[in-house]
């Protein structure tokens, strides 16, 4: 036998063993497309952005403040070292007439955080806009849109003239809250900067750093640096802030000293009989009626106060950057259990293989070939397989998988550019472990051969002896078997390595596939969960105090409307607390009721596991479960949150309540007081309406009273809810399918393998009589008990494996059901199950098919 013989002897076992070669395939392809798939999505969506924002050079710092930035402020942003660019605009919220739809209208940027370009042209005249491309479907080139509060802006009439998507705003569902309108943005639009009355104080800064642009906007490095920026800028700007407060304090002091004196003078000029003349009281009445409403609204202002916010307080940028993490989650668990269970089936796949040519193996040997010479076959035959597995998955996994993925996340951004990258480090280490897999096993399983001399592997393997098994022993249970079922009994035991392989593939399957259902059971229905039985109120409406008291009428006069099903007050506020693995900020919104008992209505504060109501008392305060997960927090622990001042508190928990979404603080007014040390004041309302198609209208009539900051509505938040718990239910249909195909092509295998092996022993009972469906049952009566074990160990490693993504997969911000439902077990059970009844009639035929009598007469 020649060398040329010997590589085609290698190239026809393919074809020989051509279901085995498709099934080795068929592993790695599966095993290549989720690893390769998942591991480079979570790059490739930052890496999307990144040079989205590179593009458009998003700032790495805004700036706003309630006095507006003067020139003073301007100087020290400007001089702060390592700025490279700065650019200071002007923004104006109003509502478009006769809709309510509110717009957040910028001043065109000079290259930083620039608009891309959508449809039609940037505007080149003062009465030219251009608007969201999200709002293109309810406006159109050409169209004059008038505008209810004119504010700052020249005009209130604009021209419609293009369309533009916002580097600062990803979200398409969540824009933002404001002032106006019913309190919620409807979309940003653009404007040249002379479209604004000219101004020396802005409304906004924009700072790009030096530094910045080198390092990655997702790294720690690039969060520490630009945070470190802010700290220095925000000291600087409130010293500044503290001057400028105090400078106003003395001129109106003045203003009122001089004012004074001249009353004096006048009152003395009077009493003297030196004026008779009423202008220049009208005049000194005047000057005071000015006085008094600068001083009103100097302290209605406050001190001057500066917002700082990094890249993640745009709308949508943290949830993009949270969904490519989650990816990154997936990738962590779900191709290893993929890959193992490809290992497992492949070991089983090529020692079988192995075994199959023992004879041929022995006449190589015995004709003088060298070991290296005799492994060509099996080298050839798992490279190929496995290689070509790698090449297909590898493809979908670079080029199908991650865009497939994106889209389901794209579904709720404004980012629409995907950038797929290649990675040679990632494909060379999937393919190593795919080798491993393959040509690993065959060469393990070959070297036990090579060992043996040529005369022992020219013999046919003698087949294992049959024992007594541990159920023989149990004679009440083994005298009520059949003879089939003692058969299948014994043979279980016998075959102990390819019943384990079975099991442990089955279970692999199952548990991949409760893992998929459970998480989407957990998704499913929270923002239901979360806004019809824990959180019942439709909004919140947050009051201004400082509002005159006509204005404070009116407000009544709304919540007192007959739509409004009803309302109770409640003391509301945003704490700060950085937590969670990145140490990022966390937004806690702490409420305290004025009245517990109609609270209730509102708000159910229950513990999660038992339902029951939880009390508030006098000094504790009970948090929501995922922040108390956060700050590692139990009943009885103390923790400390910061308020919007910068004032940090200490509370004890008194309880740990259900939450889904969000960070919530509850507490007494009694505690409140006791915590902070103020006066309880109520602030906000939360809201019912008897009907929720009037959510609007009520906002609207709400922001006109004059007397409501904000409104916080809660069909935005379930919106925003849904959106991304879509996204993740998408994903998770896709991971759902890869398992299911993953246990046809480990089911299927492992039943060929399996009769393969054991066809002689096929056609020695079909010869003795049994009939072909019989003959079937004979050796699927095993698959099925072994799917069955399988099966029930798979929900095993489901559960744990379902417990764990669940903890590790919501944001920081939000966590999952735990609940796993009963349909969830019947279907992942189902799926294998119809698999093997499927791969069942498939081997029948192959059964029936084969000429039992050929198979008989095998070399002894």
């Amino acid at each position: 036998m020649s060398k040329r013989i010997l590589w085609k002897d290698a190239w026809q076992a393919i074809t020989r063993s051509f279901g085995r070669f498709v099934a080795i395939f068929l592993l790695m392809a599966v095993s290549a497309l989720a690893l390769i798939g998942l591991k480079i999505t979570g790059p490739d969506m930052r890496q999307s952005a990144t040079s989205f924002f590179a593009q458009h050079q998003l700032a790495d710092t805004t700036i706003t403040s309630n006095y507006g930035l003067d020139k003073q402020d301007q100087k020290i942003i400007r001089q702060q070292n390592g700025v490279k660019k700065v650019d200071f605009g002007y923004l104006q919220d109003s509502t478009i007439k006769q809709t309510n739809q509110t717009l957040r209208i910028f001043s065109k940027t000079n290259g930083i955080s620039s608009w891309q370009l959508v449809g039609g042209h940037l505007p080149r005249h003062d009465n030219e806009i251009t608007i969201s491309y999200l709002l293109k479907g309810k406006y159109h080139r050409g169209q004059w849109i008038t505008l209810k509060q004119s504010g700052s802006l020249s005009h209130r009439r604009f021209k419609i003239v293009g369309f533009v998507r916002s580097s600062e705003y990803l979200d398409r569902s969540d824009i933002g809250q404001t002032t106006v309108g019913t309190g919620q943005l409807s979309g940003v639009a653009l404007v040249k900067k002379t479209a604004f009355k000219s101004s020396s104080t802005y409304a906004i800064a924009r700072i790009v750093y030096t530094r910045a642009a080198r390092l990655n906007p997702y790294s720690t490095r690039y969060r520490n640096f630009v945070e470190t920026k802010q700290n220095q800028l925000k000291k600087l700007l409130d010293q500044s802030g503290q001057t400028k407060y105090q400078a106003l304090q003395n001129q109106l002091s003045m203003a009122e000293q001089r004012l004074q004196a001249a009353k004096n003078q006048l009152v003395v000029a009077q009493q003297m009989g030196m004026t008779t003349d009423a202008n220049p009281s009208l005049q000194l009445e005047q000057q005071t009626a000015a006085l008094a409403q600068k001083r009103s609204q100097l302290k209605q202002l406050g001190h001057p106060s500066y917002i700082i916010n990094d890249r993640t307080s745009n709308p949508g940028y943290a949830i993009f950057q949270s969904n490519a993490e989650r990816v990154d989650i997936l990738a962590n668990v779900f191709p290893v259990l993929l890959f193992a269970i490809a290992a497992l089936v492949s070991l089983t796949t090529m020692t079988r293989f192995v075994e199959e040519e023992r004879i041929k193996i022995g006449t190589l040997k015995a004709l003088g070939y060298s070991n290296l010479d005799t492994a060509k076959k099996f080298t050839l035959f798992s490279l190929l397989s496995s290689s070509l597995g790698v090449i297909v998955g590898a493809a979908g996994g670079f080029f199908v998988l991650p865009k497939v993925i994106f889209q389901a996340y794209a579904a709720n951004s404004t980012l629409s550019s995907f950038y797929e990258q290649f990675s040679w480090p990632l494909l060379l280490t999937t393919w190593l472990i795919a080798i491993l897999c393959t040509t690993g096993a065959a060469l393990w399983a070959l070297h036990r051969d090579l060992k043996a001399r040529p005369a022992a592997l020219l013999l046919p393997k003698p087949p294992k002896g049959g024992s007594r098994i541990l159920l023989e022993h149990w004679h009440w249970l083994w005298s009520q078997l059949s003879f089939n079922y003692k058969v299948t009994m014994r043979n279980l035991f016998r075959y102990k390595s390819r019943a384990l392989m079975t099991i442990f593939g089955v279970a692999g399957c199952t548990g991949l596939l409760v893992m998929g259902f459970g998480i989407r059971d957990s998704l499913s229905g929270i923002s239901n969960i979360e806004y019809s039985r824990i959180i019942k109120y439709d909004l919140v409406a947050v009051q201004n105090n400082a509002a005159a008291a006509q204005s404070k009428q009116r407000l009544q006069t709304v919540l007192n409307d007959k739509n409004v099903k009803g309302h109770t007050g409640v003391y509301y506020q945003q704490l700060t607390k950085k937590a969670g693995e990145d140490h990022a900020v966390q937004q806690i919104s702490m409420i305290v009721p004025q009245n517990k008992k109609s609270f209730s209505r509102y708000f159910a504060i229950k513990n999660r596991q038992t339902q029951k109501s939880l009390p508030l008392n006098d000094h504790g305060v009970v948090i929501s479960e995922k922040l108390a997960r956060l700050l590692n927090a139990k009943v009885g622990s103390t923790i400390r949150l910061k308020d919007d001042a910068g004032n940090w508190h200490s509370m004890k928990v008194s309880g740990i309540m259900e939450m889904y979404i969000g960070h919530y603080i509850v507490m007494s007014p009694q505690a409140y007081q006791h915590i902070f040390s103020q006066k309880y004041q109520v602030n906000a309302q939360l809201i019912t309406l008897k009907k929720a198609s009037r959510l609007q209208s009520l906002s609207r009539q709400l922001m006109q009273t004059g007397g409501v900051l904000e409104i916080n509505q809660n069909v935005n938040n379930q919106r925003t809810i849904d959106n991304i718990m879509g996204s993740l239910n998408r994903v998770m249909i896709i991971l759902i399918g890869l398992a299911a195909l993953l246990a046809l092509v480990v089911i299927y295998n492992l039943s060929n393998i399996n009769i393969e092996e054991r066809m002689r022993e096929l056609s020695t009972i079909k010869v003795l009589g049994f009939y072909d469906q019989e003959v079937t049952l004979y050796i699927y009566r095993e698959t099925i008990i072994l799917s069955v074990i399988g099966i029930l160990l798979g929900y095993l490693v489901g559960i744990g494996l379902h417990r764990f993504i669940i903890l590790s997969l919501p944001p920081a911000n939000a966590m999952f059901d735990p609940t796993m439902t009963l349909i969830n077990f019947i279907v992942s059970a189902l799926i294998p199950a119809v698999i093997t009844a499927g791969v069942a009639m498939a081997m029948h035929h192959k059964i029936r098919s084969v000429d039992m009598l050929d198979a008989l007469s095998s070399v002894d």
